[in-house]
């Protein structure tokens, strides 16, 4: 009987502790999910209003994207095309288009954040030199560097309409 009962209160010990463990698990996925969230809808705002600084401290230098013009580029090229914006704007006394960034997936694999979704445009959203805006797909990968995430490649691709 007595050895009946320490292997019950054995295995309750090890049902409570591996709980204990998911939930902590859980919760620190959880947590770094909201941040990647969060990072991505910054990045927006940042892309948005040119903001280098925010680039700065969430892109990698290392960052690589390859573009919708099967062009591959990295974080300079990030800090080009930002100025060509700025530029473009100013020009035109306007604002960027609006473009929709919808997340349809995130997964986190210990330091490596994946985001998948699609940047869908408004009807009147035009590139720089004024071509229609398509809409498109893309991944996002983030890698954690210390206790961030910072952004290091991304791939987006035009969906054919």
């Amino acid at each position: 009987m007595q050895n009946m009962m320490k292997k019950l209160i054995s295995s309750m010990l090890f049902v409570g502790i591996a709980t204990i463990s998911q939930a902590q698990t859980t919760a620190k996925a959880q947590a770094d999910e909201a941040a990647v969230r969060k990072i991505e809808e910054l990045s927006v705002i940042a892309m948005n209003t040119q903001d280098t600084l925010f680039m700065h401290q969430y892109v990698s230098p290392d960052y690589v994207v390859m573009n919708p013009n099967q062009k591959i580029h990295g974080f300079e090229g990030l800090i080009e095309l930002l100025a060509l914006w700025k530029k473009s704007n100013a020009a035109m006394k306007g604002t960027p288009p609006h473009i929709e960034h919808v997340i349809d997936k995130i997964t986190i694999n210990q330091d490596i954040a994946i985001v998948m979704g699609q940047d869908v445009p408004d009807a009147t959203a035009t590139t720089p030199d004024g071509k229609p805006l398509n809409k498109r797909a893309y991944t996002n990968i983030y890698r954690r560097y210390k206790k961030s995430w910072q952004l290091i490649a991304r791939q987006n691709s035009t969906i054919c309409q």
